[in-house]
């Protein structure tokens, strides 16, 4: 018995005709083919990633004042302000920040509050509106760290106070902060300013002469900067010890005075890292006479703390001017009148506002060094002195402080300005009214306690009428805030 194979059926051709060769594509189709493919695999891992990656996605939201971010609460101030609870590693526990978003923006603007310095709102959202200085069309979105009282923002090396209370300042607000903001506001780390006043004045500049990287312009105000001398150690102490009773912190926080610790932190000794770095310094203070608005508020005790404080200040700043001079900082200079108040540092705000803006959108940041060329291309070997001799230009035609020659009662202008700052003090006294109730859960006492001045900036610079058509509306009060009392407290000098 024989086994065969049998074969597959051949298709069977009509008479006349051929079979038919393999179907084949044209080149052009062919390449259409390949094309359609790649795009199809591209869409898919682009949709692949953004489910991947919706969670950051989402989180890394730039700008939308009018969003309230996760865990925050609208402040009672309004113009959008939020309180958010930021947690700080190396303090081991939440510090609230007070923030107003940008238009659309990535950069950032810290202010910083004085030696009296509230544990449950910033200054800048009670004594003066930040917030309005600093409207919708200065699109930059605002950081106002609360708390930090005689603690002169820094890190020290113990602890402060009976509780020996941990304090971290420049490692929350230079390492932790930063990460926070660019996650939740879209804030880049290298795009920011520095503002602080009296305290925070020279702190504010050592922070950015530690941390250039972070900050392209510091303003400060009526500030003091020859902290590494026995006069300095002194005034350090006795603030310290008279505001938090601190008798201890002159010592925890920078060792023994003389120490380099104490050298690091002068701001007046460093001067240097602004120069080489291309960072802007802006600089003021008063000339301690009182504006009759000033007068107007402070008891005869007060207004001789406000005159003395601001004094001692004016001889600081004007030998910080000259010595960044001769470091060739790119210096500022805002000239000003008035005594140690908020209605000296509102102004001081509206007045630096233009310049800290101008620093932020048109200077590169630090970390991107640029290389001097000649006309062929090559380096330029004299770039190092001719990026110096730009910097001392400018500091040169910057104007100079003058201390004794601004007194309020000498010209209309600055009486008008008194007047409307004292019109925009009632505004803003109401708005830290201890019988006023807060959305954000803050108890009545938050800022009933406040020993400042309260002023703003003139009506020209916190104007919110005039925004641009698009810009969100800051005037309107954040969701669940309540109308400002009528009431007004009395202040008295601090910082």
């Amino acid at each position: 018995m024989s086994h065969s194979h049998s074969e597959p059926p051949v298709p069977s051709t009509p008479a006349g005709q051929t079979p038919e060769s393999p179907r084949r594509f044209s080149p052009r189709r062919r390449v259409l083919t390949g094309i359609s493919v790649v795009v199809i695999l591209t869409l898919g891992l682009f949709g692949a990633s953004t489910l991947l990656n919706s969670s950051n996605t989402a989180s890394a939201l730039r700008g939308h004042p009018e969003v309230l971010r996760p865990g925050c609460t609208w402040d009672k101030s309004g113009n959008y302000v939020q309180n958010c609870k930021v947690w700080s590693e190396s303090q081991k526990r939440e510090v609230i920040v007070q923030i107003r978003a940008s238009s659309g923006s990535d950069s950032g603007v810290y202010l910083l509050d004085g030696m009296r310095a509230s544990e449950t709102r910033s200054a800048w959202t009670t004594d003066v509106q930040a917030a309005k200085v600093y409207d919708a069309k200065a699109d930059t979105t605002l950081v106002m760290p609360v708390g930090g009282a005689s603690s002169f923002y820094t890190d020290w090396d113990g602890g402060a106070g009976d509780k020996n209370t941990i304090i971290k300042q420049e490692t929350f607000l230079t390492s932790e902060l930063p990460g926070y903001l660019e996650r939740e506001f879209g804030v880049a780390r290298n795009n920011n300013a520095i503002i602080g006043l009296s305290m925070s004045g020279g702190p504010a500049v050592t922070l950015a002469e530690r941390h250039p990287e972070q900050f392209k312009v510091v303003q400060a105000m009526s500030g003091y900067y020859q902290t590494d001398n026995p006069v300095g150690a002194l005034g350090v102490m006795a603030t310290q010890t008279m505001v938090s009773n601190y008798v201890n912190g002159v010592v925890n926080m920078w060792g023994a005075p003389g120490s380099t610790r104490w050298t690091d932190n002068d701001p007046s000794k460093n001067l240097t890292q602004l120069a080489d770095n291309g960072q802007v310094l802006i600089i003021s203070s008063g000339n301690g006479f009182l504006s009759p608005s000033e007068m107007a508020k402070l008891s005869p005790q007060d207004q001789l703390s406000a005159m003395a404080l601001e004094i001692l200040s004016a001889v600081s700043t004007v030998l910080m001017q000259l010595q960044a001079k001769q470091a060739g900082v790119s210096v500022i200079s805002l000239p000003n009148y008035g005594g140690h108040t908020w209605e000296n540092w509102g102004r001081a705000l509206g007045d630096g506002k233009d310049h800290v803006l101008t620093t932020l959108r048109n200077n590169p940041p630090v970390t991107a060094k640029t290389t001097v060329v000649s006309a062929s291309g090559e380096p330029d070997p004299e770039a190092p002195a001719k990026v110096t001799l730009a910097a001392k230009k400018a500091a040169e035609e910057s104007p100079a402080l003058d201390l004794f020659g601004l007194s309020a009662t000498d010209s209309s202008a600055s009486e008008s300005a008194s007047e409307s700052a004292s019109s925009a003090a009632e505004s803003s006294s109401a708005e830290s009214s201890a019988s006023e109730s807060s959305s954000a859960g803050l108890a009545p006492s938050a800022v009933s306690g406040s020993e400042s001045v309260d002023a703003t900036a003139p009506e020209s610079a916190t104007s919110t009428e005039t925004s641009a058509p698009n810009a969100p509306r800051l005037a309107p009060r954040g969701p669940g805030s309540s109308t400002p009392s009528s009431s007004s407290t009395t202040p008295v000098p601090s910082r």
